[in-house]
């Protein structure tokens, strides 16, 4: 009896969808994409300031502040002109130990720069914004968005062993807040060259606020 209702039930179904002039397959058809939205922010040169953290060693962390500013040729490509960052350096316990231990051995820089640490550095960017989105927060608020690569060079002055050249590069992530503000959480890796520790690199997290200058667009300024 079981097999009966249920071969009872598939012949019911599939013949519901013949009168409604259905095959399976459309019945379980996904909904097709019929128009792409515009993107509702505008991009034209913008001032950012930031805070963030250096993981720098295993010796040294660093908190820093910073302050960029970019020129937006279009909505996806931009020059990010100026990115400075000032870093507040702090000693791990392990660096404490070995110069509260080893005083003579680590003078200085030590282990060939590896006490080092970072004074403030600055970059000049090329950035490609391929991705605009639209977020679903708390299951409430829609947020839009975009997705950013970023690359260049520049400079990093160490306390000790002075400046030497970077390359850097990464991604950030930017949440629209209204038609000309937004938040930029930024991550990035920056490589350097050491005559005795060869190429080396420091991460940087960092979180911007960003403030577009200039009026937005008639129809976002209501917004």
């Amino acid at each position: 009896m079981r097999y009966l209702a249920f071969f009872t039930f598939i012949w019911v179904y599939a013949s519901g969808l013949v009168v409604r002039g259905e095959t399976p397959s459309e019945a379980y058809d996904l909904p097709k994409l019929v128009a792409l939205q515009d993107r509702e922010n505008y991009l034209k040169s913008e001032v950012s300031l930031s805070a963030g953290y250096l993981p720098s060693d295993s010796f040294n962390k660093g908190v820093i502040v910073g302050a960029t500013y970019s020129y937006y040729f279009s909505d996806y490509m931009a020059w990010e002109v100026a990115n400075f960052n000032y870093s507040f350096n702090i000693e791990t316990s392990l660096k404490s130990d070995l110069v509260t231990n080893f005083p003579i051995e680590i003078k200085n820089v030590g282990f060939e720069g590896a006490l080092d640490f970072i004074k403030f550095y600055a970059t000049s960017n090329l950035v490609y914004t391929p991705f605009y989105n639209k977020s679903l927060l708390f299951n409430s608020t829609v947020v839009r968005g975009e997705t950013s690569f970023v690359f260049g060079g520049g400079a990093v002055k160490f306390q000790t062993t002075g400046y030497k050249p970077i390359v850097d590069m990464g991604l950030y992530l930017r949440y629209f807040t209204t038609a000309a503000t937004s938040l930029k959480f930024d991550f990035r890796t920056n490589l350097y060259y050491d005559s005795d520790l060869g190429v080396s690199n420091f991460f940087s997290l960092v979180v911007l606020f960003a403030i577009q200058l200039g009026d937005p667009p008639e129809h976002l300024r209501r917004k």
